[in-house]
């Protein structure tokens, strides 16, 4: 089984999971499952891209690194959309800046992979 197919079958199950929390039961741990589901669906992308697959069995250290900062971006993506619209906090603000950082240094690494 490839890894892009389990990474979207986990993401699959954590965001039915989430919204069952969220609506059936209206418990706040829906809200936080979705950043596992959505940390998922980040590695189901990486891995269905094919130089990142290369790049993943030939340097494992730079292929972990450029996942770490999708991921990074996306975490930072979905707090500050659960703080600023869930929640109604303003420092959902400040994960907006955190996020176009590590979208930005994700770019620039993804970039550098697929000269």
């Amino acid at each position: 089984m490839n890894l892009y197919f389990l990474f979207l079958i986990i993401a699959l199950i954590l965001t039915v999971l989430s919204k069952v929390f969220q609506f059936v039961f209206h418990s706040k741990i829906g809200d936080f499952i979705v950043i596992p589901a959505a940390i998922s669906f980040v590695l189901a992308v990486l891995f269905s891209i094919n130089k990142f697959n290369i790049l993943f069995e030939t340097d494992r250290h730079d292929a972990i690194i450029i996942a770490l900062w999708a991921c990074l971006a996306i975490v930072m993506f979905q707090l500050a959309l659960m703080l600023l619209i869930g929640y109604h906090n303003k420092w959902g603000f400040g994960f907006i800046a955190l996020f176009i950082i590590c979208l930005g240094i994700f770019l620039f690494k993804m970039a550098g992979m697929l000269k």
